[in-house]
């Protein structure tokens, strides 16, 4: 009889063990989680008016700016003389550097919407939460077998 009562009050503190291991799983991941999120959002910040501005043109002319971007340098400015949009004008003008980031911007501006990095945020805390969390059970898995595995021992 005692020893049934005793094996109950251990059952009772395992599962109170494992219920607390479980909370401390889900916050942690959750902190860390909305931790790695904040971090990114700090080092990559949304793109300004400007250049959401100037990501929307190209999405909604994409045929006529890389037609542009395509074109021989004499061509290009023959093109631009006709186009009153400053954006060609300010490439003919831009380094080569520059010009090559205007391409790169052009080209993943192609399905561009202006709420597509917050959604992108959003999607990266989900990942980062559900990978943390399940990594969490994993460990809290592991420890109830260790440790089912020394009560059997004992």
């Amino acid at each position: 009889m005692l020893n049934a009562q005793s094996d109950n009050t251990e059952e009772y503190r395992d599962v109170k063990r494992e219920k607390l291991y479980r909370r401390i799983s889900f916050w942690l991941s959750f902190i860390l989680a909305t931790g790695v999120v904040a971090w990114y959002v700090s080092s990559h910040p949304p793109d300004s008016p400007e250049v959401q501005k100037m990501r929307i043109y190209f999405k909604e002319n994409i045929m006529a700016v890389t037609k542009f971007l395509a074109l021989p340098r004499e061509e290009k400015i023959a093109f631009a003389a006709k186009k009153k949009h400053p954006f060609y004008q300010q490439y003919l003008r831009a380094s080569e550097v520059e010009k090559e980031k205007i391409k790169a911007l052009v080209h993943i501006s192609a399905d561009y919407t202006p709420f597509q990095y917050w959604f992108n945020i959003i999607f990266l805390w989900t990942i980062f939460f559900t990978t943390f969390w399940f990594l969490g059970l994993m460990v809290e898995g592991a420890i109830i077998l260790v440790r089912q595995s020394n009560a059997k021992k004992k």
